[in-house]
């Protein structure tokens, strides 16, 4: 049965450190299993802690990174040495200092590409990993203060996308391109973990666990398997 597990950490740190033990457990499990784990990374600053962690020891001793494959929930439209780029941050934090094999880095494309065919793209050399079958093992999200995951915003088409895995969406609220993973298609993952860290993250973490903030986009991811909230005492408002 499909379970969501919400845990409360001290801190952003104490957070970070319980999800990168999470990850260790699901890569070596996933390899044991089928040889490979597939997990996509998010953008933000929480992650960012947790890919500094992944990069060290004794982490980055405990993931097999050989058989591991990594690709992005979601990318701005902008070049990947763009200060907004979540490849950027990811590649800086983590991916330069393990030794995952660059083909087993699946980058959104954003350059000499439109953002309609940026999404194709992606979509396409996921699906050399990833199948009905084969789904991602895990899925990194974080959350907005209005209740958005991804690139997926409340009303957003990409909360019931059917046809595509990965589309393009112009964000009003951000005044810009993004490529995004949809809900239906996150759905499909075995494993979530949401990283949320942070006070402001507070009122909108209460309304994802009411009945009031069901329609928004945090609320309406339920994984395969296990959907896990990571939370700081201030996000969860101790």
């Amino acid at each position: 049965m499909p379970a969501i597990i919400k845990t409360i950490w001290p801190d952003a740190l104490a957070l970070s450190h319980a999800a990168a033990h999470c990850i260790v457990t699901a890569s070596n499990k996933a390899v044991q299993e089928k040889g490979t784990f597939t997990i996509a990374l998010s953008g933000g600053s929480t992650p960012k802690l947790l890919f500094q962690l992944l990069a060290q020891a004794p982490y980055n001793n405990n993931i097999p990174w050989k058989h591991t494959v990594i690709a992005f929930g979601d990318e701005r439209f902008v070049p990947p040495t763009h200060e907004e780029s979540n490849f950027k941050m990811a590649n800086e934090a983590l991916l330069l200092h393990v030794p995952i094999p660059k083909k087993n880095i699946l980058a959104i494309p954003t350059v000499k590409v439109t953002p309609a065919q940026s999404a194709l793209l992606y979509e396409a050399a996921i699906k050399k990993y990833i199948s009905t079958s084969h789904p991602f093992d895990m899925v990194l999200l974080g959350i907005g203060e209005e209740g958005h995951t991804a690139s997926v915003f409340p009303g957003s088409p990409l909360l019931t996308e059917k046809k595509h895995w990965v589309k393009n969406v112009w964000v009003k609220e951000k005044n810009m391109d993004r490529i995004s993973f949809t809900i239906p298609f996150i759905n499909r993952a075995k494993n979530v973990a949401f990283l949320v860290s942070g006070a402001n993250k507070s009122a909108i973490v209460k309304k994802i666990f009411s009945k009031s903030g069901t329609a928004l986009p945090a609320a309406q991811v339920k994984a395969k398997e296990n959907t896990c909230w990571f939370l700081d005492e201030a996000a969860a408002g101790k």
